[in-house]
């Protein structure tokens, strides 16, 4: 599913965001990226939907070697994946429905699986009464589901989330997490990079620690116990 080998990032000026990563990451798992400020988990993050790109190594998604993808194709790669972002990104001037939608319209998926999709996801997430709300009309929370929504309603194998509940009070955080948990019992792979060790202690699945762009624990199973 994804393999990172003997991954290096370096940046202009010398800095290591990332030395000599290496991580497997099977279908259906549940992973937390967690380390300090600047430890390079924001990179971890980008490599997966080519963002970034390594200086040196691998980094295997899917079967595609995103170290060799040609840019024009880096496309099709994101539209397997699901990304969520600590900031939403939903666009203004669409409502609920048409800003989940529009990543299907994109694809050029046909009007009837849109509308089935996009209703499906919106029960999923808990929004099937604001399809028609526009995001300011929302509350952080639910911002972020309609971000969750978009990011599954192409049925991606992978979700990749940044920071997803950063900006969010701990009881809608608590209840965007269930929404997380839901999508990777259906089977969906998820990555999230947090610094919510009240998460990570609460809802425990493996751990992946980096620190100075080293990974330095791999823990299946619990939180922040040992770290």
């Amino acid at each position: 599913m994804i393999e990172m080998k003997h991954v290096v990032k370096k940046y202009p000026g010398g800095n290591k965001a990332l030395q000599g990563l290496n991580v497997s990451i099977a279908q259906g798992e549940f992973v937390y990226v967690v380390g300090p400020s600047g430890a390079g988990k924001s990179t971890f993050i980008k490599m997966l939907y080519a963002e970034e790109r390594a200086s040196a190594g691998k980094v295997i998604v899917n079967d595609v070697d995103i170290t060799k993808l040609p840019a024009r194709k880096v496309p099709f790669l994101r539209r397997q994946l699901g990304v969520v972002f600590q900031d939403y990104k939903l666009l203004p001037k669409k409502n609920v429905y048409e800003n989940i939608a529009y990543a299907l319209e994109v694809i050029e998926k046909d009007t009837k699986f849109i509308k089935q999709r996009v209703i499906a996801v919106l029960k999923l997430v808990g929004l099937a009464t604001k399809a028609k709300r526009f995001p300011h009309e929302l509350s952080g929370g639910e911002q972020q589901r309609v971000a969750i929504a978009r990011s599954i309603v192409n049925q991606p194998q992978i979700v990749i989330a940044d920071e997803p509940t950063g900006n969010l009070d701990p009881e809608t955080t608590w209840e965007i997490m269930k929404v997380f948990e839901a999508i990777n019992a259906q089977g969906t792979t998820i990555i999230m990079a947090t610094h919510n060790r009240e998460v990570v202690d609460r809802m425990r699945h493996r751990v992946l620690r980096i620190d100075k762009g080293r990974l330095v624990n791999d823990q299946r199973g619990g939180g922040y116990d040992g770290y």
